[in-house]
């Protein structure tokens, strides 16, 4: 694939059939669900929390112990049973599902983002929130279904796929996949994120093995795809530049007990699901949950995770690997603080053919105050020596403040809604930003709408 993050598709268009079943589907089951909880209106629903990140995911939730990445690519606990279980059940599926412990849920996100200052268009440094902009945008419509393994069980399989349809697909994307699925858009595309089988093998009491195989999201990194696991509307530098987004292959994660857990992974590369070489990526690392609760999760979190492998198409010497490492702490039960540092090198991608590297850090504080409000402050510095990342060699420079908003936390029906504002300031010490502006900044404000089901 391409170094730069930065890569248009060219949308071939696909049968009007798959957009109009979506755009249908996602209405039935909203409708369904409002007759549903229009019924069940004297039933009071547990209120959504508002922290953004969710705690430490268990065993039967993706991403699995080794990840522990502090956003997870998993259900919201506070989601079920939704409005999508609920139509389900208001017309006598969603009971038979839940029995075989399968679950479906969504949401839909839309967002704009305004430029203060800066002169280029599209946006520099950013993908998926926007790259035009002053422009309202679809970034996700997201449709999941799963079963989630049981974990007590002696073995057990479970299954996951995640479909995406939005401005935010073009950057998921991987080569091989839905290759027509544009439907003939420039600003939106079709994807499955995720899809793949999981095998549990219980072991011991507290360890077992945890066999995941297909297209799953990177273990790398701070943030992740899906929009609600994250507590900012825009995805850092790191997430754009220093990391992959998805793979395809076989997981092995070893769980030796809830505080410590062990995986190995053969992929195809970075978002590539049709190999462009003869060669596989590996992927290794671990996590560690501190003994120390606090909020019902564990009170500090460590992962390390390192992916090496040749990813330029028909060329199997030419290695790409990037250490990952992150650090997450609660510091009370309503504030924490998450450091991520990742540090890349790849051969053959310099002028002279050298090797290229790269490099940053990426620091979160959030702190929820209540069931409606939490803010959130990031701050990041990333390093493009070589400018095989981004393009211009440079030192970036990121700090934004958001804050994620629950007007109604406690309605049965709005709770569902969220909305994220947010102010971003991008510099660097290079005029990598272009146009006739300030070519060394760029200041935009924005938000997002998110609506779960």
């Amino acid at each position: 694939m391409q170094n730069q993050r930065k890569k248009r598709y060219s949308p071939k268009g696909m049968q009007h059939v798959l957009y109009n079943v979506i755009r249908i589907s996602v209405a039935l089951v909203v409708a369904l669900g409002l007759a549903a909880h229009a019924m069940a209106a004297e039933t009071p629903a547990t209120p959504a929390p508002a922290a953004p990140i969710p705690a430490t995911p268990t065993l039967t939730i993706e991403p699995p112990a080794a990840t522990a990445k502090p956003e997870a690519e998993a259900a919201p606990a506070s989601w079920p049973p939704g409005l999508m279980m609920d139509g389900l059940k208001a017309i006598g599926i969603g009971k038979g599902m839940e029995s075989l412990g399968i679950r479906t849920w969504g949401f839909v996100e839309g967002g704009f983002t305004g430029r203060l200052s800066g002169g280029q268009h599209p946006l520099q440094m950013r993908g998926f929130d926007a790259r035009r902009p002053n422009n309202i945008r679809l970034n996700q419509l997201r449709l999941m279904i799963d079963r989630p393994y049981d974990s007590a069980k002696p073995v057990d399989v479970g299954f996951r796929v995640d479909g995406l349809f939005g401005g935010d697909a073009l950057l998921t994307h991987s080569p091989g996949l839905f290759p027509r699925a544009g439907h003939g858009q420039s600003d939106a595309w079709a994807d499955l994120t995720q899809f793949y089988t999981q095998t549990w093998i219980k072991t011991g009491a507290e360890s077992g093995l945890e066999i995941t195989a297909g297209k799953f999201v990177t273990p790398l990194g701070a943030e992740v795809i899906d929009a609600t696991g994250n507590a900012l509307y825009s995805r850092g530098i790191l997430f754009n530049y220093a990391i992959p987004f998805t793979h395809t292959g076989v997981k092995v994660n070893y769980v030796a007990n809830s505080n410590l857990s062990f995986y190995v992974a053969a992929v195809e590369g970075w978002e590539v699901f049709n190999d462009n070489n003869a060669a596989w990526s590996t992927i290794a690392g671990g996590a560690y949950n501190s003994t120390e609760q606090i909020g019902g999760h564990a009170r500090t979190t460590l992962a390390v995770n390192v992916i090496t492998g040749p990813e330029q198409a028909e060329n199997v010497s030419n290695y790409r690997t990037v250490a990952d490492f992150l650090l997450t702490h609660w510091w009370t039960e309503n504030f924490s603080q998450t450091v991520n540092f990742d540090y890349g090198t790849e051969q053959g991608v310099t002028a002279n053919g050298g090797a290229g590297h790269w490099y940053g850090v990426a620091h979160y504080l959030t702190y929820v105050c209540n069931d409606y409000v939490s803010p959130t402050w990031r701050v990041e510095w990333f390093r493009d020596p070589d400018g095989v990342r981004t393009g211009t060699a440079a030192n970036y420079y990121e700090n934004t403040f958001g804050v994620a908003i629950t007007p109604m936390p406690k309605h049965p029906f709005w709770k569902n809604l969220l909305v994220r504002p947010e102010l971003r300031w991008d510099f660097s010490d290079r005029p990598a930003f272009g146009g006739n502006g300030d070519r060394f900044n760029q200041l935009t404000a924005g938000f997002d709408i998110i609506f779960k089901f």
